[in-house]
C-alpha cells in the first residue's frame, strides 16, 4: 500500500512542478532581461550624457556669436531650428528637442544645453549637438575668434523624460 501511495504522491508533485516551473522560469529569465537590458542603456547613456553636457565657449560678443549660430542653424533647418528668447532647438522629434542658449561668459560667449527630451527611452539628439559645437568653432575660428571647451553643465532627468540642467545658478 506504501509504494502506490508514494508513486501517486510523486506523481502529483510532478504535475505541480510542471505546471508552476514554466512561470517561474519566464520569470527569472525575464528578470535576467530587464537587468541587462537597463545596465546595456546605462552603459550606453553615460557618454551621451557627457556629450550633452559639454559647452564651448568663442571669445566674442553675443551678437557676433548669435550672427554666426544663426548662420549655421539656417543651413540645416530640419535639424535645427530659431526658438523664442534668443535659444536654438535642435530636432529629432519637435524642434525644441534640445534647445540651446547663448550665455555670457567671463572669457566671451558660452554656448550651452539647456535642456533636453528622451525619445525612445534615451536622448537623441547628442551627435547634432557635437556637430552644432564643431561648426561654430570652426566658423569662428575662420573669423579669427577662438573657440574653446567650455565647463561641463550636468543635467538631471526629470519625471516626465526631460533634461534639465542641474546648477539652474546661471
Amino acid at each position: 500500500m506504501d509504494n502506490p501511495l508514494i508513486f501517486f504522491a510523486v506523481i502529483v508533485a510532478l504535475l505541480v512542478l510542471a505546471a508552476l516551473l514554466p512561470r517561474w522560469v519566464r520569470g527569472s529569465a525575464g528578470a535576467a532581461g530587464r537587468r541587462a537590458e537597463r545596465r546595456l542603456a546605462d552603459a550606453q547613456l553615460a557618454p551621451i550624457l557627457d556629450e550633452l553636457a559639454t559647452t564651448v565657449v568663442l571669445q566674442a560678443p553675443e551678437p557676433t556669436v548669435r550672427e554666426i549660430i544663426d548662420g549655421l542653424v539656417v543651413q540645416q533647418p530640419r535639424r535645427f531650428a530659431m526658438l523664442d528668447g534668443g535659444r536654438y532647438g535642435i530636432r529629432f522629434v519637435e524642434p525644441d528637442d534640445a534647445v540651446i542658449r547663448l550665455h555670457a561668459d567671463a572669457e566671451g560667449t558660452r554656448m550651452q544645453v539647456e535642456g533636453f527630451r528622451e525619445h525612445l527611452g534615451r536622448p537623441n539628439t547628442a551627435e547634432a549637438w557635437a556637430d552644432l559645437r564643431t561648426r561654430a568653432a570652426s566658423a569662428a575660428e575662420a573669423r579669427g575668434i577662438d573657440a574653446h571647451p567650455g565647463p561641463p553643465l550636468p543635467h538631471r532627468r526629470g519625471d516626465d523624460g526631460s533634461w534639465v540642467r542641474s546648477d539652474e545658478s546661471e
